[in-house]
Order: structure tokens, then sequence, then C-alpha cells
């Protein structure tokens, strides 16, 4: 049975190209490029959008004596822009005026705004990067870590949007709140794991209970227009079944060697690239303070995956123990390893029988720090 369904969408979490700031920068084009000066800043990322909110062009430009000098091809001239400082992690909308105005009053407020000392100085301005990490749990140094944080599915149901269109209504775990996420019938899954790889081209009635995704908004955060499925929890116990999913337990999160053809994952038992976005997967064997060490099923210390975490690191945990996953926002001290971690310490490794209940724990690292992790908890009780 359908009811009216309001979309929460996350308007200015779930895309780089929603609204962050409400302030507008005043550029000069001056016929081939938008010149502004910007101090503090040295990488711009500058994304142009369509009526619909879709990214259409984006490029990376960098300041040379603190003015930045936009060259934009013809076609994207009128569309909407928005830039990303990189330095100081903003986002800031892009208005562009003639070089034959500059002279004119409203012209000269702006450079007065950055140049002058009171500019940089007062409140406003030296605040509102502060005002701008508010919006986000304080794990995510960049908003974009933020953005693309995994969300935990709990629930999908067929709902109706305010035009009484049919759409998903997605239930998630998602930067540490619970909240519904509407997604039309029409948007299909972008990429899948190897494993799950026949959900490619499904739409999110397809999601599962205890699938981990992720998901873009458009530019106005009215809807979603990609979705990923990075996770799905398997129904048997993956430390004592015969089924193969690679010695990574790659099969289960990645498919081409990435995540979500975008992403790197950390292999067993070698060293972690330098990539700033990267995912793991394993049994917990351990957990020593703010690392936690996993382990695949040759659960030797030769074998392991090491991953810090801090105290504000987001944790869900799913309980697999029942006929329905039970679910729950919780935090790093919830994190337990329930097979004998003190056999494991002492002898380096340990046989995995059905004389234990597991815990495995899918994780999203960035620049060497887990952010992001969700527990399976409870497989063989």
């Amino acid at each position: 049975m359908k009811r009216k369904f309001i979309s929460v969408l996350l308007a200015a979490v779930m895309t780089a190209g929603t609204t962050v700031f409400a302030q507008t920068l005043t550029a000069v084009d001056n016929g081939s490029a938008l010149v502004f000066e910007r101090e503090g800043d040295t990488i711009a990322v500058l994304s142009c959008y369509d009526d619909d909110g879709v990214l259409c062009y984006s490029n990376k430009y960098k300041s040379e004596d603190g003015e930045f000098a936009l060259e934009i091809p013809e076609q994207y001239e009128d569309m909407r822009k928005r830039v990303y400082f990189v330095d100081t992690n903003e986002f800031i909308d892009i208005e562009a005026e003639d070089d034959d105005t500059a002279d004119e009053p409203a012209a000269t407020e702006t450079p007065e705004a950055t140049e002058t000392p009171s500019a940089t100085d007062e409140p406003d301005a030296t605040e509102e990067p502060a005002t701008t990490s508010s919006k986000y749990p304080s794990i995510y140094e960049k908003a974009l870590d933020a953005i693309y944080a995994p969300a935990l599915v709990t629930d999908v149901e067929t709902s109706v949007d305010s035009n009484d269109e049919e759409i998903y209504a997605v239930t998630v775990f998602y930067q540490g709140e619970e909240m519904k996420v509407g997604i039309e019938t029409d948007l299909e899954i972008s990429t899948a794991p190897d494993a799950y790889s026949f959900a490619v081209g499904e739409d999110a009635g397809a999601l599962e209970p205890g699938d981990v995704v992720s998901m873009t908004a458009n530019l106005a955060g009215t809807r979603i227009n990609r979705l990923d499925l990075l996770f799905r929890p398997t129904s048997e116990n993956l430390a004592t079944d015969s089924a193969d999913y690679g010695t990574d337990f790659e099969e289960l999160f990645t498919s081409g060697g990435k995540v979500a053809s975008q992403w790197s994952y950390i292999k067993f038992g070698e060293k972690a690239s330098s990539d700033r976005y990267q995912y793991a997967f394993g049994i917990i064997a351990m957990k020593s303070g703010s690392t936690l060490t996993l382990i695949n099923k040759e659960a030797s210390e030769d074998e392991t995956i090491e991953v810090d975490f801090q105290s504000d690191t987001m944790v869900y945990s799913c309980d697999v123990s029942g006929k329905e996953y039970d679910f729950e926002i919780v935090d790093t001290n919830s994190i337990e390893t329930t097979l004998s971690e003190s056999e494991f310490k002492k002898n380096g490794s340990i046989e995995l029988t059905d004389d234990y209940s597991y815990n495995y724990a899918f994780v999203r690292i960035v620049d060497g720090t887990a952010t992001d992790i969700i527990l399976y908890n409870n497989y063989n009780e």
C-alpha cells in the first residue's frame, strides 16, 4: 500500500554540487576567462551544471600570484558555475560581470571584500570554514569525504513523492544519522561487486536490508542521480563456509579491482596504497587501542589488514543472527571480536571453526583513517 512520502534528500551533503555556502563570488569576464583574486587558495575545481543540475564540465585551475583565470569552453559559459577551493575546503557559486563594468561601484565592492584588511580579519570571513565543517561529523576532514560516505540500507519500500510519482523510499544510516531517501524508479544501479553483478541495471527496488550503497544527488539536492551497490552481506558464514569470494573477499565489494569503479581496496598482507579513499573487508580478529586487525580465511598474522580508527569514526552494526537483520548506529566501543583473540595473539594464527561466533567489518578508509565502519555481527549464533 502506497503512502504520501516526503523525500529527505540531504540537500547539502550528498554531492559536491549541492549548496554548502550561501555566498557568491563575482569574477570579471575579460572575454577569454573569468578572472578573480583569492587569497589563501592555490587550487580551484570549477564545475558547470545545466538547468537540471547535471554536471557537464569540470576542470582544475591553479592561481598565479593570488589570481585565478578560469578558461571555460564556450558551450558551458552560460551554465551555473560553482568552484571548490581545495585549500580552504569551500564551495562558492561564481557570477560573471563584463570587463567594461569593472569600474562601476558594484564591481569595485567585490575586490574590497577580499583585499581590505578588515575582510581578512572579520569574523564572517575567518569563521566560514568552521561553519561548513559543522555541517558534517568531525571525522570527515573535507566536504567530499562526507559527501561520498557509504550508506547502510536498513529498509526499502514503495511510496510516492509530492507529485504522486512512484518512488522507492530507502531508509539508510548515513553520516551517523538515520534518514529516508527518495529514489526514482527509473534510476538504475550503476555498479555492483562481482558476486552481485546481476544487480547492475536494476532499480533501487533490488536493494536489500544490509546492503551498503553510494548515492549521489543532483545540484539542487532534489533527486538521486547515481546509485552504486558497494557491498552485500552473505547468508553463509565466510569463515567456515566453502564458498570462495577471493583471497581478500574482494568479489563481495569490488569489480575489476575497484570499488564502484573508482576506489581502491586493501589486500591482506600487503601495504595499503597512498590513495586517499580505500576500502577493506574482513573478519575482526583483534581490537587493540584504536586499531582493528582484520583477517581472511588464512587467519594468520602474516595475512592481516591493520585499520586505524578514531573515537568519532562512524560505526553502524547489522546483527545477522536473526531471521531479519537488526540495525543500530553505535560507536567504536561497540566493535568486538568474538573469536579467541587471546589465542590469535599468542600463536599468531587461529583455526576458524564453528566453535566461534564471527564479526566482520566493511571499512571505508580516508587518508589512512577509518571514517566509516559497518559491522556484520554474530554469524554462527
